[in-house]
């Protein structure tokens, strides 16, 4: 008896399917596209890293977040969030689908965070200063200061 050779993965998948497979990837690169511009217009832009869009299905845009407390967040604008994803996907959107998936605790972004160098720590403190309004500003610069100090940077 013969023996089968493995196929690569265009063997596998016809052209169809390869078509049907980059046209949702395209889409789906769209949608999270037009959620983070529906966030940034929202002033909600921190909360970026932490949602994905997953598909649109019948009228209904499936989300995932990170956590509950982002879900909740989000919740709060959730018609403002569908009035602007349906805007720039031109896509009729009337219901979104929260699917909460923490992130697990050996993501990248934890190890990120960890080897972050104390420079970008003060660095950080100092950008955010500018964000803000008095006092949160002054207490951030003064926090970046004390940090700097005790860092001996």
């Amino acid at each position: 008896m013969a023996r089968n050779r493995l196929k690569n993965p265009q063997q596998l998948m016809t052209a169809q399917q390869l078509r049907h497979f980059a046209d949702f990837s395209e889409q789906h690169a769209h949608w999270q596209q037009c959620i983070g511009a529906a966030l940034t217009e929202l002033q909600l832009a921190p909360l970026r890293s932490h949602v994905q869009v997953l598909n649109v299905r019948a009228n209904t845009l499936i989300i995932q977040v990170a956590s509950a407390a982002v879900a909740q967040r989000l919740k709060t604008v959730q018609g403002r969030i569908i009035t602007h994803f349906a805007d720039g996907a031109r896509t009729e959107i009337k219901a979104i689908d929260w699917r909460i998936q923490p992130k697990p605790l050996n993501s990248p972004d934890k190890i990120e965070k960890a080897e972050l160098k104390q420079s970008d720590t003060v660095n950080t403190l100092r950008q955010q200063a500018l964000l803000c309004e008095e006092p949160l500003r002054s207490q951030l610069l003064a926090l970046a200061d004390k940090y700097q100090r005790s860092e001996g940077l």
